[in-house]
């Protein structure tokens, strides 16, 4: 794919003075990367200058995103922290055009390695912008617009937030509001805090001596996997018919949501593929889940009545043995996943943010998440998210132009699953799957069979 950049330049932040803001706790449990999102859009669209317009006037609602990152670290040193107004970096904007070929020629929008050149470079923990967004122009007039943001500044739902606000601006409706609230101060505690469950040892790994040392003690074919080679990571993309769907909600008794019987069905398939199943007789696996703890924490005074800017998302897990769940019934598989994420309720999130409260000071101890997995192998683990209901399908920028994919940037780490509502004729959902390249070839070939 023959890709042109044309200009590269900075929206700059609101003119007000600069400040600090520190990372929230949910920030700090959020993973230390970019993530970027691709959007396919047909003709007829809006013009750069319209949505470079649109977004001067989106963003001061959204100070974050204009915000510089900030990393600091070691003993009694300030944690990271966010820099609005004057000292943020504001947003990176690159406008580049795609002479040589038309949309359609990429249609449906699935991973590939060409499609790397359709979004900004992120170094990975190198990137001092909070949001990168690359507009691509092709022949015909349609656009692939992506955009990078950086997770411990942004949940799904709060970059979907953004976008829809942007595409509304672009569309001429009013964008006047004040900023949404965002940082530590929007998030309220219980009087006094009290911490009900241990969260140092679901979200976080203190730093202690004994953790280093547990650390030293790795066998030498986890301490191997350290040093991971990314191009052997394949990125695939499998597409659930609503027909599939429906048969597989029958075989799981039609008690599960669409997301916890996909996911509960991948989770088996990629057991297989991967043959955990047929090794150790005692090997296990899990599936970790985000889980949005917007509709959780819903009448409680924790969240801003006007919504919240940030992360309000943590992970729920569920195990089993290998061999059971690759035998078992997909209803089982299924079970397990609702128990995991029943079990991270309103409760559990009352209490990490009453945690936050009472472990949130500057110079206290420093919190690593425990979700971290720098090696990019999550074997013999799944992490699965949904996109199902966070209305990224229905953005409309406006001119007739109409959203016909849209996909995650390519991910170097084994075991991430994305659930998306697919824009196919007849719908379903699409299932991204970030795997072994050895693995994803299995996958493929099972990953439409019901046994």
């Amino acid at each position: 794919m023959d890709v042109q950049v044309q200009r590269t330049l900075v929206m700059p932040p609101p003119a007000a003075p600069s400040a600090e803001v520190p990372l929230t706790v949910f920030d700090l449990a959020a993973p230390t990367y970019h993530v970027t999102v691709l959007f396919a859009f047909s003709p007829p669209n809006p013009t750069n200058q319209a949505l470079l317009y649109a977004l001067a006037a989106t963003l001061p609602c959204f100070p974050l995103l204009t915000a510089a990152r900030l990393d600091r670290g070691g003993p009694g040193v300030a944690r990271p922290c966010h820099v609005t107004g004057e000292g943020g970096a504001g947003a990176l904007v690159i406008e580049a055009t795609v002479p040589s070929s038309a949309l359609s020629d990429h249609l449906p929008l699935a991973p590939s390695p060409g499609l790397a050149r359709l979004h900004p470079k992120v170094a990975r923990g190198a990137a001092r912008h909070v949001l990168m967004l690359q507009i691509n122009r092709f022949a015909c007039g349609g656009i692939v617009l992506a955009s990078s943001a950086h997770h411990q500044a942004a949940d799904g739902h709060s970059m979907t937030t953004f976008l829809h606000a942007w595409a509304d601006a672009v569309r001429g409706l009013d964008v006047g509001r004040a900023p949404v609230p965002y940082g530590p101060t929007a998030l309220v505690s219980r009087r006094p805090p009290r911490c009900e469950f241990e969260h140092h040892a679901a979200e976080f790994l203190p730093l202690s001596s004994s953790h280093a040392a547990a650390r030293e003690d790795k066998p030498p074919a986890e301490a191997d996997d350290r040093h991971v080679d990314h191009s052997e990571i394949a990125n695939v993309l499998l597409h659930d018919t609503s027909e599939f769907v429906a048969e597989l909600k029958r075989r799981a008794q039609d008690k599960y949501t669409t997301f916890e019987t996909v996911s509960a069905h991948v989770w088996r398939k990629i057991t297989i593929a991967r043959r955990l199943s047929t090794g150790d007789g005692d090997a296990c696996t899990s599936i970790r889940v985000a889980v949005n703890g917007r509709g959780r924490l819903a009448g409680t005074d924790t969240l801003p009545a006007e919504g919240f800017f940030g992360n309000v998302v943590l992970t729920a897990t569920c195990g089993a043995r290998a061999a059971d769940l690759a035998s078992g019934i997909l209803a089982d598989a299924a079970a397990l996943v609702r128990a995991g994420i029943r079990a991270v309720d309103g409760r559990y999130f009352q209490s990490f943010v009453d945690f936050g409260a009472l472990h949130g000071g500057e110079g206290d101890e420093e919190l690593e998440p425990a979700c971290a997995d720098e090696a990019g192998v999550l074997s013999p683990d799944v992490e699965a998210d949904s996109w199902l209901h966070l209305d990224l399908h229905r953005l409309d920028f406006g001119c007739g132009g109409r959203l016909v994919g849209f996909l995650p940037g390519k991910v170097p780490q084994d075991g991430v699953v994305v659930l998306m509502p697919s824009l196919r004729n007849g719908g379903g959902v699409d299932v991204f799957v970030a795997l072994w390249k050895k693995h994803a070839s299995e996958l493929n070939a099972i990953a439409y069979t019901m046994d």
